[in-house]
């Protein structure tokens, strides 16, 4: 006789109970929504193609026209300036296309995660962390109390609030709920933290949980303070790891129910959610999402816990799991709604420290720990850091630089005849039509929450890079990577009793004469460039001498959106979009106090961009070849 099968464990046996109760969701809403996202996922990486191989084109030919027409005599300031005009245009390209590279690795590979539902009352432990450090205490609480009530056996989880603020109110408030739900915890390391250390706290919440009677879960969950979660949260997420014992993580996308009308900010990650992280998990590179993943406990100790050596400590939790073997899938399903910072300093607090996170990730790559990584997998870990570096670096020189060449009064394209100048016009155009119907994609698969063209975010860019000139310095001063202390959700003060007062504020406290500046250089340019076109040109030829400088639609398409980008923080802080309450947005019973983001709050409608200056630029670059072509 054969020898018996080993038993299984406790842990193994209740796995597989509960991997037999996963089931596909039966809901029609989502298979429509799913199908969709197929579409986009085949379309997308078609137009990021074209996008790509039209931009080659026009810049290949331009570089021939440049060739060309110094070799026809062309010299002098003009040569410089139509030399230093093409590699404004090209380095601003190859940085910018950085996600048509992306979305071209997922070519022939449209797949989504399938959404499942974990049935039944057999399932695995589950300690969910919810991190704090200071945030308003109203937050915090609407999260525990989502967090205690959601659809989940009782008795196999445990909600555990990590304070880094050392609060005794905190404590106290998550004390009385334990009523509610005994398997409610309160932790703190003792000490509060002068810098953003997520990654310590939820280690010290690892080390916490194994004193807790009956020790450490099978599955670890984290929460920012803001994000409520659903009541399905675990039923859709814990599924992905019980039916494929390859899977360390599932990550679901973030939302945020407090964005103003119209998102004057930009604010919606919507683009990160709907389109990156689709087209990574097609290639089987997702990383965590930050909030809101469920990942196993035995894979997190495999790796020694959440790395310390980056203030992005998700992507680098992601990027060791994968050099140990592990695999991190990300759900396309609404399971989480949170915030986004209510004032404009906050929410650019926030986004400097991702710009150096991300960067800082990429430097702690020579931990040990990131030895076992493969080739393509460093190359993955590194290649963001360098495209944002790159990007940040060329647009603020190129925001520099172009008010210089336009107050040359040269042309700022070069060509021998006018069969050239035409062919770099349509050559323009198709490279112009290729991208923005990438960004219409993109924009549709999000829900048509993003500004076509890019506006609206360029703003952040001197700040940014400012953020990288401190992580650079640091590290060759051999200081290290730079800390943050945490971006908070509070609203900033704007009770500035004098006009004086609140434009000292706006330019000098929050650093927004520089975008005055900016933007005083830039239409200077556009009037010296114009002026001197006005100058030389006659009737028939004005159009294109206007045409071919501050004109010349790539040249246009720069100035016309970094005005507008720079006119966005002065234009908020002066007028900022009345904020609503977050209690309104807020569907609450008033004897549990439990409360969800309401039907208003989810509105997809209503945070949708206004699109009326990039439909300006559009129509401008057509007429204006359209009109090029016809005086030639």
């Amino acid at each position: 006789m054969g020898e018996a099968a080993p038993a299984l464990t406790l842990k193994e046996s209740t796995w597989n109970k509960a991997a037999a109760n996963v089931q596909l969701l039966d809901d029609p809403r989502e298979k429509k929504r799913e199908q969709d996202q197929l579409q986009f996922m085949q379309r997308i990486p078609k137009a990021a193609l074209a996008s790509i191989l039209s931009s080659w084109l026009y810049f290949g030919y331009s570089f021939k026209c440049l060739l060309d027409a110094q070799a026809a005599a062309l010299s002098g300031t003009a040569l410089k300036v139509a030399w230093l005009s093409y590699a404004l245009q090209l380095g601003q390209a190859i940085p910018n296309g950085t996600p048509h590279l992306l979305a071209l690795s997922a070519m022939g590979k449209a797949k989504r995660q399938p959404l499942l539902r974990l049935n039944g009352d057999v399932t695995p432990s589950v300690d969910i962390f919810i991190t704090y450090c200071g945030e308003e205490m109203d937050v915090l609480m609407d999260t525990v109390r989502a967090t205690i009530a959601i659809d989940y056996p009782p008795d196999s989880y445990r909600v555990i609030v990590l304070d880094d603020s050392v609060s005794f109110e905190v404590e106290t408030e998550v004390g009385k709920l334990k009523a509610d739900h005994r398997q409610t915890y309160y932790s703190t390391r003792g000490t509060k933290p002068t810098t953003h250390t997520k990654a310590g706290n939820l280690n010290h919440g690892l080390k916490y949980v194994s004193g807790l009677p009956g020790g450490a879960s099978d599955l670890v969950a984290v929460l920012d303070v803001d994000m409520i979660p659903s009541p399905h949260w675990l039923r859709a997420l814990v599924p992905h790891l019980l039916v494929d014992s390859k899977v360390a993580m599932a990550n679901p996308p973030q939302r945020q129910y407090n964005i103003p009308d119209g998102d004057p900010l930009g604010q919606t990650m919507d683009i990160l959610f709907d389109v990156m992280e689709p087209s990574k998990s097609a290639t089987n590179s997702a990383w965590c999402c930050g909030s809101g993943f469920v990942v196993r406990r035995d894979a997190l100790n495999g790796i020694g816990g959440v790395p310390e050596e980056s203030i992005n400590e998700d992507i680098l939790t992601s990027f060791f799991l994968k050099a140990a073997g592990w695999e991190i899938v990300y759900v396309h399903e609404d399971v989480q709604w949170g915030l986004v910072p209510s004032s404009i300093t906050t929410h650019l607090k926030q986004q400097k420290r991702t710009c150096a996170g991300i960067v800082s990730t990429a430097a702690a790559l020579w931990n040990p720990r990131a030895q076992t990584m493969t080739p393509e997998e460093k190359y993955g870990a590194i290649f963001p850091a360098f495209a944002i570096s790159i990007s940040i670096s060329i647009n603020m020189a190129a925001m520099v630089v172009l008010p210089l060449l336009m107050l040359s009064g040269a042309p700022l394209v070069a060509y021998s005849t006018n069969s050239q100048l035409r062919a770099i016009s349509v050559l323009f155009l198709t490279k112009f039509l290729a991208i923005f119907s990438y960004d219409f994609l993109a924009t549709q698969a999000a829900n048509y929450h993003l500004g076509l063209l890019g506006i609206m975010v360029g703003w952040m860019i001197p700040f940014q890079f400012m953020t990288l000139a401190r992580f650079a310095l640091s590290i060759v001063t051999g200081g290290g990577v730079p800390l943050f202390t945490p971006s908070g959700l509070n609203v900033d003060v704007r009770t500035a009793k004098t006009l004086a007062s609140r434009i000292k504020g706006v330019l000098w406290d929050y650093g927004f004469i520089i975008h005055v500046a900016i933007i005083a250089s830039l239409l200077s340019g556009v009037t010296a460039s114009l002026s001197a076109a006005y100058k030389i040109g006659n009737t028939q030829s004005l159009w294109i001498e206007l045409f071919t400088r501050a004109g010349w639609p790539p040249i246009f398409l720069a100035w016309f959106t970094w005005i507008l980008d720079c006119w966005t923080p002065l234009s908020y802080s002066f007028n900022p979009p009345e904020a609503m309450a977050r209690n309104t947005l807020m569907d609450r019973d008033p004897k549990t106090l439990l409360a969800y983001p309401n039907r208003q709050a989810k509105d997809q409608l209503r945070v949708r961009p206004s699109q009326t200056a990039a439909m300006v630029a559009i129509i401008y670059c057509l007429g204006a070849c359209g009109l090029a072509m016809y005086f030639m």
